[in-house]
């Protein structure tokens, strides 16, 4: 069971990470591809770990390990545009309830892996929640569809990525290279984005006037994204057939995401923006009820 706590940290680390990502696209590095620039970039210094176990892959293993990269970068940069215009409260439980929905299938067809009996029910469980967390009265239709397409586009592409990741783990009976290659792959993504002229402007207007609170938030965010992904990436490795499984723990993080979300709210209300009046506080709760209890049917059938 050293998978299970592993996942539980992974998930704990995250859920700092995304609270203080949340905090830097509302104050301090407000463009979202940039952002992912820096969060890709920051990536490159798991070749580190390269000699303590390097595994020449074949032509195929490079394809998979890098486009697990790519679609991980995807999903991040989705994410952040997620956050950048919502709340995290609503944002990342739509992305973690809808992303097992993804993998089983993914895993069944490609891992060999098993859909659970209970899979339909758990299905109308996390739409249900997904809509239920995010909807507020008196938005318009475009924001609406906007907000539930962006964390849904980014689960799916989380999804691709953590089952190439598991088949590549799988393929080379290793952990360290499939794991660093598929960042290269992130690198790569973050880079394509500044192919576009204002993200390339937003960038060099970011390098030329650095902030020392920016750059230390910065780094705190993605050294703790990046140990709560390596140790997540170590529990897929580690662990076997129980993809769907660790994937759904992170119904956890929901948890610890709000209880940061209500304590940093009334110590920062204008950077969250978060709505915590009694109504939606509790809107919010049965919702993320609602997808944990789907999730853990997932889990457990």
């Amino acid at each position: 069971m050293l998978w299970f706590v592993i996942t539980i940290t992974s998930y704990f680390l995250n859920s700092l990470s995304l609270l203080i990502n949340k905090f830097l696209l509302e104050e301090k590095i407000k463009n979202p591809a940039v952002y992912t620039f820096f969060t890709c970039f920051l990536l490159l210094i798991t070749v580190v770990l390269l000699p303590f176990d390097w595994r020449q892959p074949s032509a195929f293993e490079w394809l998979i390990e890098l486009l697990a990269g790519v679609f991980f970068g995807i999903g991040v940069w989705l994410m952040f545009i997620a956050l950048k215009e919502g709340e995290t409260s609503r944002v990342i439980p739509i992305i973690g309830g809808i992303q097992p929905l993804i993998i089983l299938p993914l895993a069944w067809y490609w891992l060999d892996e098993k859909i659970p009996p209970a899979f339909l029910l758990a299905l109308i469980l996390i739409i249900v929640g997904t809509f239920l967390i995010n909807h507020e009265a008196g938005q318009t239709n475009k924001l609406s569809k906007r907000t539930y397409l962006l964390p849904i586009f980014s689960a799916v592409f989380f999804a691709f990525s953590v089952v190439a990741t598991k088949a590549a783990f799988n393929s080379q009976n290793s952990f360290i290279t499939p794991f660093v290659i598929s960042r290269l792959g992130a690198f790569f993504w973050g880079v394509l984005l500044l192919l576009k002229p204002a993200n390339w402007q937003s960038l060099l207007n970011e390098l030329s006037q650095p902030k020392a609170q920016t750059s230390f938030l910065l780094i705190a965010s993605q050294v703790l994204g990046g140990l709560a992904s390596l140790l997540l990436n170590l529990a897929l490795a580690i662990s076997s057939g129980v993809t769907s499984i660790i994937n759904a723990l992170q119904g956890i993080q929901y948890v610890f995401l709000l209880i940061g979300v209500i304590i940093l709210s009334k110590i920062f209300p204008k950077i969250l923006q978060e709505k915590l009046d009694k109504k939606t506080l509790k809107q919010k709760i049965l919702a993320t009820i609602i997808i944990i209890i789907g999730i853990i049917i997932l889990s457990f059938n």
